[in-house]
């Protein structure tokens, strides 16, 4: 197995101790120093400092970043051949990281059987979608040492609540999935891929369903500390959205909030028009078909996602600075055709 050696294992030490936030200002800096300096000249042998201090460095990087350590899993896929096929992995790595650490915890934590239930059987069946049109995601070969720097450079909680790992996991889960929405949305022709897309969209509720096992209480115990990393911040997630529903001006008083996605507003973005509509132009009923199944999946996602907010955050401003659950529930039948079977409503009682 591999391991953290050297300045490496101490910077590991010093944020497993009781979290990120509990780092003192001078060891901050100095992870920040680290990263400028080995950044200046970046190389093999240093690249593991630089994935551990990345979210130290002095540059404007928005406060989601560095939280949920995205740039870690920008580095797993940064060239490879196939990015459907190495997010999947690392989706399929990120879960099951998240299984370790909940069945070592649960002796000492009963109250974590259902969680590990659930998280046992979404792990399996993210194993066993299709990765490629020859192969499932747990036939993918796996690197090691990549794997091992995706999980270990990107585990991080702010907090020393054991509550803190599913969430921050969930998140990174998340985005992988937002990820492969998007790249798996164009080309539109591809019945293989519009299947795929569905699949693994309706993975985000097998997400949340897990994330529902942590108690608004346990979940307060440790939100002051994540401080504003908003998932609103996500550009992987707006692009998501964007392909998907194609553009919609009512997001881009947020996008003018954040410097990194003020693009958003402009061309080409503004003439990107709903999946359903390009799909619908191509005459071919039986992606109609496949492209409503992952709308279902990704409406009743939003579903869930304003539930959560509405139940854990019911007077709680968002911590991007929008209206929280009363921002998400603007979007949750956006541009969806009616679907009479899904209680949106019931899931802000979950």
């Amino acid at each position: 197995m591999a391991a953290f050696t050297g300045v490496c294992a101490d910077i590991v030490a010093a944020q497993r101790r009781a979290g990120r936030f509990a780092l003192t200002a001078a060891e901050r800096e100095l992870f920040g120093r680290l990263h400028e300096e080995a950044a200046a000249e970046p190389t093999e042998a240093n690249l593991p400092l630089r994935l551990l201090t990345r979210p130290f460095s002095p540059r404007p990087i928005p406060e989601y970043y560095r939280y949920t350590s995205l740039h870690v899993h920008e580095w797993f896929l940064a060239g490879t051949p196939d990015p459907v096929a190495a997010a999947a992995v690392a989706l399929h790595l990120t879960l099951t990281d998240l299984l370790d650490v909940e069945r070592r915890a649960l002796p000492r934590l009963p109250y974590l059987a259902e969680r590990v239930d659930l998280l046992t059987g979404l792990t399996a069946r993210v194993g066993d979608l299709p990765a490629t049109p020859r192969s499932r995601v747990s036939e993918l070969p796996v690197d090691e040492t990549r794997a091992f720097l995706l999980l270990d450079c990107s585990g991080f909680p702010q907090s020393d609540k054991h509550e803190e790992h599913v969430f921050l996991r969930s998140v990174q889960a998340c985005e992988l999935v937002f990820f492969l929405v998007r790249r798996l949305a164009l080309p539109a022709g591809s019945a293989f891929r519009l299947r795929q897309l569905g699949l693994f969209a309706d993975v985000l509720n097998g997400i949340f369903e897990v994330l529902t096992t942590l108690t608004p209480e346990r979940f307060m115990s440790f939100r002051a500390e994540t401080g504003d990393a908003s998932a609103v911040q996500s550009m992987n997630y707006h692009l998501m959205e964007l392909v998907v529903h194609g553009h919609d001006p009512r997001r881009d008083e947020i996008f003018a909030r954040f410097p990194h996605l003020s693009g958003l507003r402009g061309e080409p973005h503004v003439a990107v028009q709903p999946l359903r509509r390009v799909v619908a132009g191509l005459g071919r009923p039986e992606l109609d078909e496949l492209c409503a199944a992952a709308e279902r999946a990704l409406l009743v996602w939003r579903g869930r996602h304003y539930g959560f907010a509405r139940k854990y955050l019911p007077d709680v401003k968002g911590s991007g600075g929008t209206d929280g659950w009363a921002y998400l529930k603007r979007f949750v039948t956006k541009n969806a055709p009616p679907l009479p079977d899904v209680d949106l409503v019931a899931f802000a009682c979950l």
